[in-house]
Formats: structure tokens, C-alpha cells, sequence
């Protein structure tokens, strides 16, 4: 199973995107939404980091910092809070454990 964080200013729209995916990905994910001033703290075993859209611009510090993929959801998946989507792009970067 993959794991997945997601990252905002506090975490709480996050909560709602994570569970949207995790819904779409049918258990197959494990997503954990953090805000950034925690993120650190829970990066163990992360196989990707989505990052809000509206702190896009912290990617590259971000990615200094762990060893796994990160990018930033796309504005408009995370404006419908689209799970699918925003599923369909975690598998493009990382596929899924069927692959394996």
C-alpha cells in the first residue's frame, strides 16, 4: 500500500482532499494530511508528498528535506476537491502496488 502526505498551512483541507482520495483509491492508499509547520514529523516510510496548492512555492524546500517525490496538486482538482484526479496523478508519478 502506498502512502501518501499531504501538505497545507494547517492540514484541515487536506483532511478533506485525503479522505476524498483515499474513497477513490477503494483502501488501495493510505493518505495523511499534515500542515506544514508539522510535515516533518510524519514523513517516515512516505512514498509521495502532494503539497496545496496554495503553498506551491514551498515544493522545492520541501523536497530538500525528504527523499520521495513531491509536487503540488493542481488548483483546480483541489478547488472540487477531486480525489480521483488527484489519485490518477500520484499513480502517473509513483503507479500503484499493482504494478509491483
Amino acid at each position: 500500500m502506498k502512502k501518501i502526505m499531504l501538505v497545507c498551512n494547517a492540514g484541515m483541507s487536506t483532511g478533506i482532499m485525503a479522505k476524498k482520495i483515499e474513497e477513490a483509491a477503494e483502501g488501495h492508499v493510505d493518505v495523511l494530511a499534515c500542515g506544514e509547520a508539522d510535515f516533518e514529523n510524519h514523513v517516515e516510510g512516505v512514498d509521495m508528498i502532494l503539497v496545496g496548492p496554495q503553498i506551491r512555492y514551498l515544493v522545492p524546500n520541501i523536497q530538500q528535506i525528504v527523499s520521495c517525490p513531491v509536487e503540488f496538486i493542481a488548483p483546480q482538482a483541489y478547488g472540487m476537491m477531486d480525489g480521483a484526479a488527484v489519485l490518477r496523478q500520484i499513480i502517473e508519478r509513483i503507479g500503484d502496488d499493482d504494478d509491483e
